[in-house]
Formats: structure tokens, sequence, C-alpha cells
């Protein structure tokens, strides 16, 4: 594993003070560290690059602006219907037909 060296200096200011407090969790430490050289970590414990965090981050924008996107069509198409069912349901119904009030003054025959 490779650090840069702000990292490098950091981990000897943890080192330290720990070789001066814990001397056998620092010689286990150490030990350790012996015989993890040279391998690599698994993928899932990588820490993740600048790099791989931008492209975890256009790959959510990406999908945001896909179900952004889709939920726009939704709408759309939800409110197109609701305009087509007021306009035809509008043209379907038949005319009222108006009643016709008798005059007071005549008789039914």
């Amino acid at each position: 594993m490779s650090l840069n060296y702000r990292q490098q200096r950091q981990l000897q200011r943890i080192e330290s003070p720990l070789l001066r407090s814990d001397p056998q969790l620092a010689a286990m430490l150490a030990m350790f560290g012996r015989l993890a050289a040279g391998q690599r970590l698994p993928a899932r414990e990588q820490a993740a690059t600048r790099l791989d965090r931008i492209r975890q981050a256009a790959a959510m924008i990406a999908k945001a602006v896909a179900a952004m996107s889709a939920a726009i069509g939704l709408l759309v198409s939800a409110v197109l219907a609701l305009f087509t069912a007021l306009i035809m349901g509008s043209r379907a119904r038949p005319a009222q037909p108006t009643r016709q009030r008798a005059n007071p003054g005549t008789t039914g025959r």
C-alpha cells in the first residue's frame, strides 16, 4: 500500500505515542505488519480513490436524472389523460331536455 507523505507523517504521529503507551500492542501490530507485507487488501476493503468517488457521484446523478425524467413523464401522461377524460366526458353528455312549463291559465286538454 503506498501512502503519500502527509499520510505517512500522520501514521508516524499515531505510532509514536502508541509505542510508548502499550509496547505489547505495538509489538503485535509490528508482527502483523511484517506478516501482511506485500499482500493486497480485498477489493471491498480498499479505500475509494478520488476517481472512484467521482464515478460514484456521476452514477448517482445519472440515476437521479433518470428517475426525475420518469416522474415528469408520468406526470405529463397523467395530466394528458385527465384533460382527455374531461374533454371526452363533456362531448359524450347528451343535451338535457328542457321542461316546458304549462301556462297556468290553460288547461291540459
